[in-house]
């Protein structure tokens, strides 16, 4: 037991210390719901309310360089009061401990609550082969990971949903309880009320250990669950309406999600001048793109179980694989329970599955990736173990170790690294700008998405935009009638640069060799639809139709003035100019 004990020790501490030490690290930007969960805390302990105030403001620059971006608000008098519009639950969870350690005990707490479900998950699957690298895969190959070194209520949620299942699943099969069984359910109800009240949808998981406790007849343990679910739910609904005025932090009041310019900040009333919360999309439409979404829920670049979860997907491999050999039914009611769970989250959210900003992988995937753990029953893959960790090594170690150093997601989306780019583009979160790190530019009666991350959009040129050298990118064209081929005229400064379009069905290359071809060589890519009419222009245009073209566009080199004329002092690295009016750069 001693090698054992002290294997699980050793990188528990290292993950326990580093994320002391990164929250100690000043960031530039809050990522996902940091903000709102700290200065809710921080309010609470030292302004003993949840009302919002200057020296929460204040609180938070000492913080975040940028202040509180993504600061979720609500007021019931045309904010002139305003409080925080975030669910209670992690808030006063975390509590106790930023009392004792500060910021930095709020880190610990997240990083606390995931290593416990992976000694959980270990210690679960301890007799089963190849248990330790699954278990290993599952939790420290996945984007979780990363959520575990961030102030916020993910990790937590996790848990409240994945403990439940653990009690559910060791206790489910044995033929007498104790007082200690039933407390053990009453603890999960506890936990799953937390949930239900931060995240509705979550209740789902809760699903299939009810109906199964009522098949087997184990009506105590169906009664001590319920019964703390519904306690722990209506203490919170009080707190909550105590410390807001509201029962719920998602109804009654009008909330405010600001990004930049803050309440309080400035004598301006940001509050009218910013807009309300767009209310979601019709049925039909989100009915019609579930198709398109379901793809890109397992296999998308920025949200897909395939690239940021994998070990997640391997579970649901193992256990589609073993459907015609196991009558388990608490392994097929957890797995209705997540289809259930995955397709109203894209009905519901058909433009905005991803989540929050600073999102890695799909967040409301992110929630449940602890329940796909127990899909597979007794984990015995072993050389099949292979296959997840590649995948884990093409990508989602990638976003782990690139979110640590927290960069901006707005410029350095994971999405902008080469290997990401060989999966599906979720142009379904493109309308609404749900989608990080692409620019919006009207040209030719079509609207241009550019990646920023090699374009620089920030210019706003008014002929056209630079493209960095030496860079990949991939353009979405967006028009309300049909397009045949895309034209435009491309300009170089280096001599050596080779510029590369590829529109599916056409490909061209310019080789800027001569004066003539850097002064301006006209381009006309021939390019067929790739989508359809999914929502990008407003429902009140005339013509609500709409036409979505790709194609990737490649810089082989570029040129940066500052270098080679004494007299300049762009220090751009200027690889194309495309030109969309003929006036020239």
């Amino acid at each position: 037991m001693r090698p054992r004990a002290l294997s699980i020790l050793c990188p528990a501490l290292l993950l326990l210390a580093m994320a002391w030490s990164l929250s100690g690290v000043r960031a530039p930007l809050p990522a996902g719901d940091e903000a709102t969960s700290v200065m809710m805390v921080q309010s609470l302990w030292h302004d003993h309310d949840l009302a919002y105030r200057p020296a929460d403001l204040d609180r938070a620059g000492r913080i975040w360089d940028g202040g509180p971006a993504g600061l979720t608000l609500f007021s019931d008098d045309g904010g002139r009061t305003l409080r925080y519009g975030a669910p209670l639950a992690y808030p006063l969870a975390a509590l106790p401990f930023y009392a004792l350690l500060g910021v930095r005990g709020i880190a610990l707490f997240n990083m606390a609550l995931f290593l416990t479900m992976a000694i959980a998950a270990l210690w679960t699957a301890s007799e089963e082969t190849g248990a330790p690298l699954f278990v290993a895969g599952f939790f420290l190959a996945s984007a979780a990971l990363a959520y575990a070194f961030r102030l916020e209520p993910m990790v937590f949620l996790m848990a409240c949903g994945f403990f439940p299942l653990l009690v559910w699943q060791r206790l489910r099969t044995l033929a007498e309880w104790r007082r200690g069984h039933l407390a053990a359910f009453a603890g999960a109800g506890l936990l799953l009320g937390a949930a239900v009240t931060s995240s509705p949808l979550l209740a789902l998981l809760g699903v299939p250990v009810l109906i199964d406790l009522g098949a087997r007849r184990r009506w105590r343990g169906l009664a001590a669950l319920a019964a703390a679910v519904l306690l722990t739910a209506g203490l919170l609904a009080l707190v909550q309406c105590a410390g807001t005025g509201e029962w719920s932090a998602f109804g009654g009041a009008q909330r405010r999600s600001f990004d930049a310019g803050f309440p309080f900040e400035s004598s301006r009333d940001l509050w009218q001048e910013h807009p309300p919360e767009t209310a979601s999309p019709d049925l039909a439409s989100a009915v019609r793109l579930l198709p398109r979404n379901l793809g890109y829920a397992l296999a998308g670049r920025s949200t897909g179980l395939l690239p940021y979860f994998p070990f997640a997907l391997f579970a649901l491999a193992l256990y589609l694989l073993g459907l015609r050999r196991t009558a388990d039914r608490s392994r097929h009611l957890l797995a209705a329970s997540l289809l259930i769970y995955v397709l109203l989250v894209l009905l519901a959210h058909p433009h905005d599955f991803a989540g929050a900003s600073g999102f890695l992988g799909s967040r409301y995937l992110a929630l449940v990736d602890p329940a796909f753990f127990f899909l597979p029953g007794r984990a015995r893959a072993r050389w099949s173990l292979a296959l997840p960790y590649a995948v884990a090594g093409l990508w989602t170690a990638v976003v782990v170790a690139g979110a640590l150093p927290r960069p901006d997601p707005v410029t350095q989306p994971p999405a902008s690294l080469h290997v990401f780019q060989r999966l599906p583009l979720e142009l379904t979160l493109l309308p609404g700008d749900h989608l990080p790190g692409f620019a919006a530019q009207t040209w030719n009666d079509a609207v241009w998405l550019l990646p920023r991350w090699s374009f620089f959009t920030g210019e706003h040129h008014p002929h056209g935009v630079w493209v960095r050298g030496g860079t990949r990118s991939e353009v979405v064209v967006v028009s309300p009638k049909p397009l045949a081929r895309l034209a435009f005229t491309a300009y170089s400064l280096s001599p050596g640069n080779v510029l590369t379009l590829d529109g599916g069905g056409d490909r061209l290359t310019v080789r800027f060799d001569t004066e003539g071809k850097r002064n301006g060589t006209p381009v006309e890519l021939a390019v067929h639809p790739v989508a359809r009419d999914l929502g990008f222009f407003p429902r009140s245009l005339p013509s609500s139709h709409e036409l979505f073209y790709r194609f990737t566009l490649d810089t082989s080199a570029g040129l940066v003035p500052a270098r080679v004329d004494p007299r300049s002092h762009d220090p751009r690295d200027l690889g194309v100019f495309l030109d969309f009016t003929g006036e020239g750069p």
